[in-house]
């Protein structure tokens, strides 16, 4: 099988993901890597977000996610986990898009409900993938480190892929949050 059709169930899936989200009218964009401040709808927790990513696409800037930690009173809560049946770290699936240096992002971080033990540090966390802009990556290896207070820290290599018509290649990079309520 190529590598479109291994590519296809998880753009699905990608876009299933965004689709979930709630539709804030206050959720901020980034663009040039400016963070903006963001309001959530309460309860919930805000998440600061920086990025650094190299490959084919070179990304780097900042945005907040309003979107993942809607439900929690405080992020000690959040790095407990829930019912729901995984925990995720921060992501950029908010609404509108996230813009950075002109780019939008599209990733979650995740963990399943069965793995996990609370704060720590786990694989295979990337499972959708990263999109950026007309690029789409899948199957390299991610980690997650999540911290008591929410805040964390998260690392994908060798993701490949591209555009189904353009450049291929790998993209790599880091991804950190801090929590505040």
């Amino acid at each position: 099988m190529t590598w479109l059709g291994r590519l296809a169930p998880m753009i699905v899936a990608v876009a299933m993901l965004a689709g979930c989200t709630s539709s804030n009218p206050t959720a901020n964009t980034s663009s040039g890597g400016a963070s903006n401040a963001g309001k959530c709808n309460e309860p919930c927790v805000l998440f600061h977000v920086q990025i650094n990513l190299t490959g084919l696409d070179n990304v780097q800037g900042s945005f907040v996610d309003i979107d993942s930690g809607t439900g929690y009173s405080s992020c000690a809560e959040f790095a407990k986990g829930d019912s729901v049946g995984f925990v995720q770290g921060p992501g950029s699936n908010t609404i509108p898009t996230t813009v950075i240096a002109g780019k939008t992002l599209n990733f979650l971080f995740r963990v399943n409900k069965d793995r996990f033990h609370g704060p720590g540090t786990y694989s295979n966390t990337l499972l959708a993938g990263i999109t950026i802009g007309a690029d789409t990556f899948v199957g390299g290896t991610s980690s997650e480190t999540l911290n008591a207070d929410g805040s964390g820290q998260a690392s994908l290599a060798n993701y490949s892929g591209g555009r189904s018509t353009g450049p291929q290649g790998n993209e790599s990079g880091t991804v950190s949050w801090t929590c505040s309520k």
